[in-house]
């Protein structure tokens, strides 16, 4: 299956800007991000931005990038824009893996289980649940949680993905997240050529302008997002403080 991965990065961004060209350890953001999908089965890697420092960087160390427009309102509409300049250059692909440009700790072996779940022909979109352990993490609006179906063979539909600790639990005990299972959303994505490409005229829904999650536009538009799971934390990179954190894992591997 010909298969590509998209790493959209900004330099705006309202909690961190610049991000994609914080160092870690030397490294910076985005080629760490790079790095680590070169290291799964994808046929090709581009990282695709609005921003030519990020772009000059990108092409500093040989990575394959794009520019973009800067009027798109999320990452996806970003993708969509990089793949098409790329099957106007005669490239082919069945699916494309979107890999956020904020993720130095990806697992690679989590990348090529998404796109192994497009060897089924009827998937439309895939992603990544890990399930929650602490009553922090649940309690965190800024943690997706995900509602699912049972899981058949490893892999299981969305439901609904929401902010709120979600199910709801009547009568919660102090070791409620032990007791019931509670999954968060790691955010990357896997997508059908096909579908992704259906996704660039579908406007935003009433349930994504409630919790701010694209993904919800997906679903409330009939769209199966299948789900795996992993036990892979992988730590993003939201703000500043969060860079130490990333130096610190890598040094204690």
């Amino acid at each position: 299956m010909q298969t590509l991965i998209v790493i959209p990065a900004r330099y705006q961004s309202e909690r961190f800007p610049g991000k994609p060209l914080e160092m870690i350890d030397g490294v910076s953001l985005i080629e760490r991000v790079y790095e680590k999908c070169l290291q799964t089965n994808a046929e090709d890697v581009i990282v695709a931005t609005d921003d030519q420092r990020i772009f000059d960087h990108v092409q500093g160390f040989d990575g394959n990038v794009c520019m973009t427009s800067e009027s798109h309102t999320n990452g996806t509409e970003r993708i969509i824009e990089a793949v098409e300049r790329l099957m106007d250059e005669g490239e082919e692909y069945e699916c494309v893996i979107n890999v956020q440009g904020d993720e130095p700790l990806i697992n690679p072996k989590d990348i090529n289980r998404l796109m192994d779940v497009f060897e089924e022909d009827d998937t439309d979109i895939a992603t990544l649940v890990k399930r929650i352990d602490s009553k922090e993490e649940l309690n965190n609006p800024n943690v997706v949680k995900a509602l699912l179906t049972e899981f058949e063979e490893g892999v299981a539909d969305a439901l609904y993905f929401s902010r709120a600790a979600v199910p709801f639990v009547r009568e919660p005990s102090d070791n409620v997240v032990k007791e019931h299972e509670f999954y968060k959303h790691v955010g990357t994505y896997g997508f059908s050529i096909e579908v992704l490409l259906s996704l660039k005229t579908l406007p935003e829904s009433s349930l994504e302008s409630a919790e701010k999650l694209e993904q919800l536009r997906w679903l409330q538009n009939h769209y199966v997002v299948s789900v795996i799971e992993t036990d892979n934390d992988s730590k993003g990179v939201d703000t500043p403080e969060d860079i130490r954190i990333v130096e610190n894992i890598l040094k204690s591997k």
